[in-house]
């Protein structure tokens, strides 16, 4: 089961370090993304989901609760009582989660039609909301606790 953590802005990486030295398996996801500056063409690394932490927990014990909650920079648990994410949210959220290292997408569009190549995004063109060729993204989302969050991820497509 998966629970979802609301933490400081720009201490996601500090808050996950922790709770894995404590033995706790928390993610928080990054990716890469295509960024022009000074007409440049850069790749920056950014958080997909910012100010959340997820942690991959069976179930919810006090001592979990207190070591999670005392960390720093971890301002509260999602829910009241911290409940998981439902199993549909977690299907959808898990794929993101398992991918090791979030690179850009490579394919090509044909009729309207996207068809991706290579990358996080292969085999799941059915996620993808709307691509912005100009900043070279496709923007997908996924529901955390009813809620959609939109999130981009670099995509160099062609035309066909």
């Amino acid at each position: 089961m998966i629970y979802v953590i609301y933490v400081q802005s720009g201490r996601e990486h500090d808050v996950v370090a922790t709770l894995r030295d404590k033995n706790i398996n928390a993610y928080a996801p990054a990716h890469d993304l295509l960024e022009r500056k000074g007409g440049v063409w850069r790749m920056v690394r950014r958080m997909i989901f910012p100010t959340y932490v997820f942690v991959n927990s069976e179930g919810i014990t006090d001592e979990l609760y207190y070591t999670v909650k005392n960390t720093v920079g971890v301002l509260r648990f999602l829910g009241r009582p911290p409940t998981p994410l439902p199993m549909s949210e977690e299907v959808r959220l898990r794929w993101i989660l398992d991918v090791e290292n979030l690179t850009v997408s490579r394919g090509y569009i044909n009729s309207g039609k996207v068809t991706i190549t290579e990358g996080l995004l292969k085999g799941r063109e059915h996620c993808i909301v709307k691509y912005s060729k100009r900043r070279k993204r496709c923007t997908l989302y996924c529901e955390i606790n009813g809620r959609r969050h939109y999130f981009d991820v670099a995509a160099e497509l062609e035309k066909i």
